[in-house]
C-alpha cells in the first residue's frame, strides 16, 4: 500500500489537532481543581465606597500578602481591617506594613508571590517571609512602627 504524501499530512494534522485539544482539556481540568480562592478581593469589590483611607491601604497589604499563601487559609481582611481592629491606627502605621510587606513580597531574590516560593498557609508565611512584619519595623524614612498583630489571619 502505497500514501500518498497529502492525506499522510492531513492525518498528522488531525492527529496534531487531537493532541493539542487533549492537552486543554488536561489544563482545564487542574485549574478547576483549585481549592479556593484568596477572599480579599472580593471583600474589597464588595465594600470599596466604604473604606476610609487606612482601611483601603489594609486591604491592598492584605491582597498584597495573600499573594504569598496557595493554600486554603490566608490573611483575614475581613477582621484585620475592621474599624475596631484599625481604631487609633494612622496611614503611616498602614504603610509601614505596606512597605514591610511589598518588601517581602518583592524581594528580587525569593518573591513569595511567586509559586515555588508561596506559603501553605498564612501562619507559615507570618513566621517566615512576613516576620519582621510582626514586630517592631523601621521604614525607609528612618520611623519605627510596631506592627505586631497588625497581619492576622
Amino acid at each position: 500500500m502505497k500514501m500518498n504524501k497529502k492525506s499522510f499530512k492531513s492525518g498528522l494534522v488531525g492527529i496534531s489537532l487531537a493532541v493539542l485539544l487533549a492537552a486543554g482539556l488536561v489544563s482545564c481540568t487542574d485549574s478547576r481543581a483549585k481549592k479556593e480562592d484568596n477572599p480579599t478581593a472580593l471583600l474589597y469589590l464588595v465594600n470599596a465606597g466604604s473604606f476610609n483611607e487606612v482601611q483601603q491601604i489594609c486591604v491592598g497589604v492584605y491582597f498584597a500578602a495573600n499573594s504569598c499563601v496557595g493554600g486554603k487559609e490566608y490573611f483575614n481582611a475581613g477582621t484585620g481591617c475592621s474599624l475596631t481592629k484599625l481604631e487609633g491606627k494612622t496611614t503611616d502605621d498602614l504603610n509601614a506594613l505596606k512597605e514591610c510587606v511589598l518588601k517581602k513580597v518583592n524581594d528580587p531574590i525569593q518573591p513569595c508571590n511567586l509559586p515555588q516560593f508561596t506559603y501553605g498557609l498564612a501562619q507559615q508565611a507570618l513566621a517566615g517571609a512576613f516576620a519582621d512584619c510582626n514586630k517592631s519595623y523601621t521604614t525607609a524614612a528612618g520611623t519605627t512602627v510596631d506592627l505586631a498583630s497588625y497581619l492576622v489571619y
